[in-house]
Order: C-alpha cells, then sequence, then structure tokens
C-alpha cells in the first residue's frame, strides 16, 4: 500500500511553518527520492538557463536602446525569481520523502498485484467512497476565488476509459467566470479551465488518480495543458486521490509525474469543524480535514473539509502557512446536470450555461436532446 501512517505533525514544507521535519536517518539522506530531487533541481537551473538566453536573444532584437535595456534587467530579475523557485520546490520534494517516509514510488498502484479494483458501472452510491463518488450522474457546484467569481461544475461522466488495464472513470470540472453579455444582454460564461479527471475505485472504496488532461484558458482563449499526466505515460503514475477510512497522520502522494503534478495529501482531523463553516453545508465537527500541497507550489496549501456521504464541502486557501481568506465551497449537488436548474445552485442562466458547457466538452455536459 502506498501510504504511510505517521505522527501528526511530521511534514516540513519550505516557507509553510504548519508542520516540523524530524531528523533524518543517514541512509534517508541518499535515498533515491531525494536522489530524484536533487536531479529535478538540476533540470530546473538549466531551463532557467535556456529560459535566460532566449529572452536575451530576444532582447537583442529591440531597436530602441532603453526598451532593450529595460528588457535585459526584467529577464535578469525573473531568473532571480526563478532561482528562488527552483531552491523551494527542492526543498519541498526532500521534505516530502521524509515524510513519506518514500524510498522509491513504485510500483504504480494500478498496476499492483495487491490492489484489486472494481468496474467503475459497478459503483453505486451505497459501494462509492464517503468522500469522492465516481457514480455517473452525480454532479456539484462551487464558488472559488477571491470574491466568488469563479463558478466549479464537476460531473461524473458516463465515460470510461483503461488506463494501465484499469477502468477509470472520466469525471470533468469546468472553471467558469460570469460576464455581462454586452452585446446581447444576459450572460457570457468564460472558460478558465476544463480538465479531465480519470479515477478508479479498488474494494476497499479507495479513489484512485489515474490521469488528467488540464485545459487552461486565458480571456477565453485555451492558452496550455499544464498540470496534465497519465499513469504509464513518460514515467507518470498513478496515486491514491482519497481513503475511504483514513486516519489521522496518514500521507500519500495522490499524483506522481516530476515537473508536471505533484500533489500529496495529509489527513488532519476525522471530526474537524472549519473555523467559518460553509453555511449550506456544515462541518459541525464531522467532516474530514486533509492538508493539500505539491512541491511545484510550496508556498500555497490548502485545508480541505469533506462531510461523509456528502464530499468536500470546503477549500480554505493558505500562502506561507497562512489563511489568505480565499475559499471554495460547495453550492449544490445532486445526480445529474438538472441540479444545475435548481435555484440552490445560483447560477443566473443555467441554460446559457449548459450551452457553453457542451461546447467545452461534449462527453460531460451534452445533454441527450443536445448531442
Amino acid at each position: 500500500m502506498i501510504t504511510r501512517q505517521l505522527p501528526l505533525a511530521v511534514l516540513g514544507l519550505a516557507m509553510v511553518p504548519l508542520l516540523t521535519t524530524h531528523s533524518e536517518p543517514a541512509a534517508a539522506a541518499n535515498s533515491p527520492c531525494k536522489h530524484a530531487a536533487r536531479q529535478m533541481l538540476h533540470a530546473c537551473r538549466f531551463d532557467l538557463r535556456d529560459n535566460l538566453r532566449e529572452a536575451h536573444a530576444n532582447c537583442i532584437n529591440l531597436a530602441e536602446g532603453e526598451a532593450r535595456r529595460a528588457c535585459l534587467r526584467d529577464a535578469r530579475a525573473a531568473r532571480i525569481e526563478a532561482a528562488e523557485e527552483c531552491a523551494d520546490q527542492f526543498d519541498a520534494r526532500r521534505q516530502a520523502c521524509t515524510a513519506l517516509d518514500e524510498w522509491r514510488y513504485d510500483p504504480d498502484p494500478l498496476i499492483d498485484p495487491a490492489i484489486t479494483f472494481v468496474h467503475p458501472d459497478e459503483v453505486g452510491a451505497a459501494q462509492a467512497n464517503p468522500f469522492v463518488s465516481i457514480v455517473s450522474g452525480h454532479t456539484y457546484v462551487l464558488r472559488t476565488g477571491e470574491d466568488g467569481e469563479e463558478t466549479v461544475i464537476v460531473n461524473a461522466t458516463d465515460e470510461i476509459r483503461e488506463i494501465r488495464g484499469v477502468d477509470c472513470r472520466m469525471v470533468v470540472d469546468a472553471v467558469v467566470v460570469a460576464e455581462e453579455d454586452n452585446e446581447g444582454g444576459g450572460t457570457d460564461y468564460v472558460p478558465v479551465e476544463v480538465t479531465d479527471d480519470w479515477f478508479a475505485q479498488d474494494d476497499q472504496r479507495n479513489v484512485y488518480y489515474c490521469g488528467e488532461i488540464s485545459r487552461n484558458f486565458e480571456d477565453g482563449q485555451l492558452v496550455d495543458l499544464d498540470g496534465s499526466f497519465e499513469a504509464g505515460q513518460e514515467f507518470a503514475k498513478a496515486g491514491l486521490l482519497i481513503l475511504a477510512a483514513p486516519e489521522p497522520g496518514q500521507i500519500h502522494r495522490q499524483e506522481f509525474a516530476l515537473g508536471d503534478a505533484e500533489d500529496i495529501v495529509e489527513y488532519r482531523d476525522l471530526a474537524a469543524t472549519p473555523l467559518e463553516e460553509n453555511p449550506k453545508f456544515p462541518c459541525a465537527g464531522r467532516c474530514l480535514q486533509t492538508l493539500d500541497f505539491a512541491p511545484l507550489d510550496p508556498e500555497s496549501t490548502e485545508f480541505k473539509y469533506y462531510l461523509p456521504g456528502t464530499g468536500f464541502v470546503l477549500a480554505e486557501a493558505m500562502e506561507d502557512g497562512m489563511l489568505t481568506g480565499e475559499r471554495e465551497e460547495l453550492t449544490c449537488l445532486g445526480p445529474s446536470l438538472d441540479i444545475l436548474r435548481d435555484p440552490a445552485c445560483e447560477i443566473d442562466d443555467p441554460e446559457e450555461l449548459l450551452s457553453e458547457l457542451c461546447e467545452l466538452s461534449p462527453d460531460a455536459f451534452c445533454e441527450d436532446d443536445d448531442a
């Protein structure tokens, strides 16, 4: 199994004083996990050199002298900032190795003979993981952003894909921002990110992360696929998304694709109440609390709260170990896309939203009469 039972305060993160790191055994200092962290530091520094030279080449081609000098100054400043980020990632990866008590991350859980997976269509409401459902049709809506300006729609589709011999359910989440349509009136829904996630469940109701395709947008235009990975491709491996019966102090990888996807979760409390409840779905001392973090972004972490039988209800963002005030809250949930029309979801124009979502991800959001 890929989890480790550790003391609650075992994980130390660069610039995030939430947990303390235990002293390392001599053997652990030279583990393959930490050697890989060193290699990723070298790779990050080589990328910096390439980026700086490319920036210099572009700056040299600016004809105006002051613009050229400003360009070179900006390029050097960007390199210094990026070098600090490389070092922070290195520290976070090494500390994660210690916290995970990890020698090597192997085997990929999808090919681990000790794990028995079930077909997603055999997972009904009674068999679903209490915190993350892969039951086809399961839909929920979240609000996030500094002022709640982003809406997240998550739908477990009926699509199934075989990854490394395991049947994985496609769950699509779309992040959109509502904007006023200045020409025709009404509301436009502009995409920020649309992600196809692939989840599998074992016979113990644990849910695994098989891979994702993450489409990132700026001003409604697709700009990159950063964060995407698939188990079995380019050394990527699946992770354990969430346990069905976690215990405080357990910690494990949720995904593994060095440089692209390195999320890790620690279980904090089984009977948690956040400082400020989600008024629609209060925990009232019944929630699972996790600490979610990634060495790729070591300054940012999240406390997440899951209500058993409901699922995710709240996330609180942190920067440098301090709550930022940015939250993600569950607004509504139901067994199908019809829930988007429920006033509880607080969606101004559900039909327009569904139309936009259908264009972005037909397999997930086109209803039968739109297919």
